[in-house]
């Protein structure tokens, strides 16, 4: 029987650990699978972001970048600082209003995702796998991911 009182509410299943320390090691092992695979190409994880972002969405501000990745503002400066030196991004004033800038995708980074989604996409099935309904997973971190609430 739980109360009101936090200190004595359990949780209805257990989780064998705190939902936040599940999820942290999930992402972690996640990270660490998918910035092997990228390492090959001189890519990090931030940068693996950005990209995709870009391949999904097309052209973003940076704050429409930092909403989407998660990636903090100077880190993100600096994420797209380099993709820009590596020429897998460039940067282009917003016609429409002129104190804005985008980020779009240049051929060298739509090259980049072309040649890694499909090893990123296998590292993360093989992942899945280890869950057995790996459907319900996904949506289930999608609502979670979701700033929304």
């Amino acid at each position: 029987m739980t109360t009101d009182d936090p200190s004595t509410v359990r949780p209805s299943v257990s989780l064998e650990g705190s939902l936040t320390g599940l999820l942290t090691r999930a992402a972690r092992l996640t990270a660490v699978r998918v910035e092997e695979i990228l390492k090959a190409d001189g890519l990090s994880l931030d940068q693996w972001l950005v990209v995709e972002a870009l391949v999904t969405e097309g052209a973003l501000t940076m704050a429409e970048i930092a909403a989407r990745t998660m990636i903090t503002g100077p880190t993100l400066t600096r994420v797209v600082d380099r993709l820009v030196t590596t020429a897998a991004v460039y940067r282009e004033v917003d016609l429409a209003d002129r104190r804005r800038v985008r980020v779009h995708l240049a051929p060298r980074g739509r090259s980049a995702h072309r040649r890694l989604a499909p090893k990123v996409e296998m590292a993360e099935r093989q992942l899945l796998d280890r869950v057995g309904d790996a459907a319900a997973t996904v949506t289930g971190l999608r609502a979670l991911a979701d700033p929304g609430e």
